[in-house]
C-alpha cells in the first residue's frame, strides 16, 4: 500500500518556509484513506506573509506584465492603470480560493524538492473576480530514465473553509475519484508552446496520452483543504476514497481569513510599489 511519502514526498525540510510554519503527521494509511495533516509550529507572522504576498503576486502577473507595470504605473498613475490591468481580485470568495490553489501547488513543489512544469493559469484569467475554469491544480514531472522518458502528473483541488465540515471533505474526495482526468493540460501545453524557449518542452508533453498515463498509475491525486484549527477532527472523521493515488493535505490554523487578508494586502502592496518588485 502507497503512502503519503510515496505519492507526493516527505514534508519539506528547514529553510523552506512549509517547514518552520507548519509540522506534518502522516496519519496510518488505510485503503481508503491518505492524510496528511499539517498543524502550526508558529502563529502567522511578517515572514509568511512576506513570503505568501509575494506568491500571490507572482501566481498573479506574468513577465510582461510586471516589465509594464514598472514602465507605465508613474505615468498612468494608479486608479487608471490598476482599473485596465488589475489582475489580484477583489472578492473576498476569489482571494480565498486563489490563495489555496497557491498554496497546494507551493506546497507539492516543495515536497517534490523540485520544481515542476506548471503554468500559473491566474496570469491569464479575463475576470480576476472569477474561479477560473479547469483543475485547481496541476503540475508535471518529466522523469528521464536513460533513452526514456515518462511524466508524472500531479492533479489538484484546493478548498478554504472558514470552519471545516464533513460536506467540503467529501467533495475534495468526491472530485479526485479514480476517473478524474485532468482538464487543464492541453492549456499547459498550449501556454509553453507560445514560448520558443518552452516549445520543444510543449512538444514533448503533447506525445503523452492522459490514458496511458493514467494507466501506468502515474496521475497523482491531491487535496487541499485550508480552514481552521477543528480541519484535523473533521478530516479524519469523514475522509473516504477508494482512489489509492489519492492524499488529501489537511492545514488547520487559527485564522486562515487573517493570513489570506495579510497576504493579499502584501500583493497589492507589490502591485502599487513596483519599485520594490
Amino acid at each position: 500500500m502507497l503512502d503519503q511519502k510515496d505519492l507526493i514526498g516527505p514534508h519539506p525540510k528547514e529553510p523552506n518556509i512549509f517547514s518552520t510554519w507548519l509540522a506534518c503527521n502522516d496519519i496510518a494509511a488505510t485503503a481508503t484513506k491518505l492524510h496528511r495533516a499539517l498543524t502550526p509550529l508558529n502563529p502567522t507572522n511578517k515572514a509568511l506573509i512576506e513570503w505568501l504576498g509575494r506568491k500571490i503576486f507572482d501566481h498573479h502577473h506574468s513577465e510582461y506584465r510586471i516589465e509594464k507595470l514598472k514602465e507605465n504605473f508613474g505615468k498612468l498613475g494608479y486608479e487608471k492603470y490598476a482599473e485596465q490591468n488589475r489582475k489580484l481580485p477583489i472578492a473576498d470568495k476569489t482571494k480565498k480560493g486563489n490563495a489555496t490553489e497557491i498554496l497546494l501547488t507551493e506546497y507539492i513543489e516543495s515536497s517534490l524538492g523540485k520544481p515542476l512544469v506548471k503554468v500559473f493559469k491566474l496570469k491569464y484569467n479575463p475576470n480576476a473576480d472569477q474561479a477560473m475554469k479547469g483543475d485547481d491544480t496541476l503540475l508535471i514531472d518529466i522523469i528521464t530514465n536513460k533513452k526514456t522518458k515518462k511524466i508524472k502528473i500531479y492533479l489538484g483541488e484546493a478548498k478554504f473553509r472558514k470552519i471545516p465540515s464533513s460536506d467540503v471533505v467529501k467533495t475534495i474526495s468526491k472530485s479526485l475519484s479514480k476517473d478524474k482526468k485532468p482538464l487543464s493540460y492541453s492549456f499547459i501545453i498550449d501556454e509553453l508552446g507560445r514560448d520558443k524557449s518552452t516549445k520543444d518542452l510543449a512538444d514533448l508533453l503533447d506525445t503523452f496520452l492522459i490514458e496511458e498515463v493514467k494507466g501506468m498509475g502515474d496521475i497523482i491525486y491531491t487535496g487541499l483543504l485550508l480552514s481552521n484549527t477543528d480541519t484535523f477532527k473533521i478530516v479524519e472523521a469523514n475522509l473516504y476514497s477508494e482512489n489509492p493515488l489519492f492524499v488529501l493535505i489537511s492545514i488547520g490554523i487559527d485564522d486562515p481569513e487573517d493570513l489570506i487578508k495579510k497576504a493579499f494586502e502584501k500583493a497589492e502592496y507589490l502591485f502599487n510599489n513596483p519599485d520594490k518588485l
